[in-house]
């Protein structure tokens, strides 16, 4: 007899395209974000990523607190968490006057990035002869709401087994103010039996990544047939619906690796 596990791993064939991806750069996490000390607000640091490139723009001040503007425009990603490349400095026209171009960038050192966690990263640039080292975070002003209808769903696999999770089909969201949300997820099995499988949990938010965090349980044909724990991450919203990275476990496996992804429902 199958497991639950198994019979959702053989659920109906909705295109696994509305499993998107959890990566928004297909090289890393995405970093694109903007970062600084919350202890130090009033300098920070503008990340853009495309692939394997960052752009950092560094806002500062000088020895005389006057602004400094300090761009690093191809920070090249040796690995998924180490990003590093030139800092220049650069001048241009008073923003008053009509645009009469840019004298050359000036390199005044260098940058580096290593991001300790999708949050979190270790900044080091040197400017002019001076070295700075700083533990930057992620910046938050308002957490995203993910309540609505929604079509997709999450892929897992087991990494301690042979089980897989596949659950494809129509997703209600709700969330209540900003930190408790319930996600349910409803679909079909292969043997065309209906199966619920329903998130409890906290949802926070770090810049604009989101993670939500609590129990899940399942039933089939209205019986109870798994639970367990649950983490995603890396989620990013938009409009269209959002995508993460799925972490959880149940009586079955120990360890689930995979993600989630969903588009807004727009016919209901």
């Amino acid at each position: 007899m199958k497991t639950l596990p198994q019979r959702i791993a053989a659920c109906i064939a909705v295109s696994l395209a509305c499993a998107l991806p959890a990566k928004a750069s297909t090289f890393s996490v995405d970093y694109t974000d903007l970062w600084y000390i919350p202890a130090e607000s009033g300098w920070g640091l503008n990340l853009i990523q495309q692939n394997n490139v960052i752009f950092a723009t560094l806002f500062v001040y000088g020895s005389d607190n006057t602004p400094r503007w300090y761009v690093a425009s191809d920070l090249e990603g040796s690995s998924g968490n180490s990003f590093a490349g030139t800092l220049y400095r650069t001048t241009g026209p008073y923003f008053g006057v009509p645009w009469t171009g840019t004298s050359p960038a000036t390199a005044v050192g260098s940058m580096s990035l290593v991001f300790t966690s999708v949050n979190t990263a270790t900044l080091t640039y040197t400017a002019d002869g001076v070295t700075v080292t700083k533990s930057v975070q992620r910046q938050t002003w308002r957490a995203e709401n993910l309540s609505g209808k929604y079509l997709g769903g999450l892929v897992a696999g087991c990494t301690s087994g042979s089980t897989d999770l596949l659950m494809i089909g129509s997703l209600a969201v709700t969330q209540s103010g900003t930190n408790q949300a319930t996600m349910v997820e409803s679909f079909t099995t292969s043997a065309g039996a209906p199966a619920t499988c329903t998130f409890n949990g906290t949802y926070s938010q770090a810049g604009r990544q989101g993670t939500f965090a609590g129990n899940w349980s399942c039933t089939v044909n209205g019986g109870a047939a798994n639970n367990g724990t649950f983490t995603m991450t890396e989620l990013q919203s938009t409009i269209r619906g959002f995508n993460g990275r799925f972490q959880g476990k149940d009586q079955f496996c120990q360890s689930y690796e995979g993600n989630v992804g969903v588009m807004r429902d727009t016919v209901q």
